[in-house]
């Protein structure tokens, strides 16, 4: 049987403000956002901290007035006891006779709840905050202390499975890329070695504008994340930028991101796709190898350390990327044959590793799922 209570009377503000003393450290935190906890942000001297400080304590809420409306809520831990935070937080005290601190908890974990949180938030976009007595004053429904208890063990267990199968699966994802590495590390570690320019030499494709044209632009993500896809825009809406051809099977580089592992070989979903002046196209000679080949290289540690050295700067968009450098660099290069096996071996390896990665996003859609009948009093 569920009952409704307002949430004025499930919380009571604790407002206990802190002299801070000036040679004293003090522990400050930090709400992570979509409910993925509290924890330490700093550890600061008294004589740091110029705004007001307020006391938390172990069990109680706190909840962001900036990001509410982003999940940035939870129960503070007990190694966080005694931390200080400024105004922009809100703690409360549980009135632990209507509901227990872990089942309250668990109910802000819902989207429902964040999206109350977000219809009680108010301002413009750079200031929008919660107002807690318009969240106080909303009636959310609770089953009896007994039912809270035997849901919460069910979530307790199930979050604790869900988080040992996310940690082995992390641990597999690990020892699949190593498998691969050593794998790739083996083929080349006494192979011929060839210069890049010989091996993929540049070609970039100049797109003849055509006003009436749409075009489908990509560009490549840093770390190895490939291509994405990017808006799509009329040639006639073109100012000062020069769009270039993507072939399938082009090798393709950031030219300001390449140092960061903004490197992708292009499939057959990228032809005669453009990309920006921004990028640019190297085709290997299919003789002598692929760009799935050579991308992986360039995301091996060795890969990424020549793209460091050929991308000079320490501003982030200054580190642009010195062709002339790249050309006189030289690529292992096994045989054909080696080179085709090793990518069937990676992309076979790469296949477990997506089911692994599908199986936790089932798990991550099931939780929400349970947290649902819970507050419904069905578990």
């Amino acid at each position: 049987m569920l009952k409704p209570y307002k949430i004025s009377q499930l919380l009571f503000a604790s407002v206990e403000q802190v002299e801070l003393i000036p040679k004293e450290k003090y522990k400050q935190i930090k709400l992570r956002l979509n409910n993925n906890g509290c924890v330490l942000r700093n550890v600061v001297n008294g004589e740091e901290v110029f705004s007001r400080q307020y006391l938390a304590k172990k069990e109680q809420f706190i909840i962001s007035k900036i990001d509410a409306r982003n999940g940035a809520m939870a129960l503070v831990p007990p190694e966080l006891d005694s931390a200080v935070v400024t105004g922009d937080f809100l703690l409360f005290d549980i009135n632990e006779e209507i509901v227990t601190k872990q089942y309250f908890d668990f109910y802000t974990r819902q989207r429902q709840f964040i999206a109350l949180c977000k219809s009680c938030s108010e301002g413009s976009t750079n200031r929008v905050r919660l107002k807690v007595d318009k969240l106080l004053g909303k009636e959310i429904l609770l089953p009896n202390i007994e039912h809270q208890k035997n849901s919460v063990n069910t979530l307790l267990e199930v979050d604790k499975r869900i988080k040992q199968i996310s940690a082995l699966r992390s641990q597999q994802a690990k020892e699949v890329r190593q498998l691969i590495f050593s794998r790739f590390f083996q083929i080349t570690y006494d192979c011929p070695r060839l210069p890049f320019s010989e091996v993929a030499p540049i070609n970039r494709r100049p797109v003849e504008i055509e006003p009436e044209t749409i075009y489908h632009e990509v560009g490549a993500r840093s770390f190895g994340k490939g291509l994405f896809d990017k808006p799509s825009f009329q040639g006639k809406n073109l100012t000062w930028q020069q769009p270039y051809w993507i072939h399938s099977g082009d090798l393709v580089f950031s030219n300001i991101k390449a140092w960061e592992g903004a490197v992708a070989a292009a499939g057959d979903l990228a032809h005669l796709k453009v990309a920006s002046h921004r990028y640019l196209t190297y085709t290997p000679n299919n003789y002598v190898t692929s760009a799935e080949f050579l991308c992986y290289y360039f995301l091996t540690p060795e890969g990424l350390e020549i793209l460091g050295k050929a991308s000079p700067g320490s501003a982030d968009r200054n580190r642009t990327l010195n062709t002339r450098f790249l050309n006189n660099i030289t690529i292992p290069i096994p045989s054909p044959e080696i080179q085709l096996e090793f990518l069937e071996f990676k992309n076979k390896m790469e296949t477990v590793q997506k089911h692994h990665s599908n199986t936790l996003k089932e798990l991550d859609e099931l939780f929400p799922s349970l947290l649902n009948k819970a507050f419904k009093g069905e578990l």
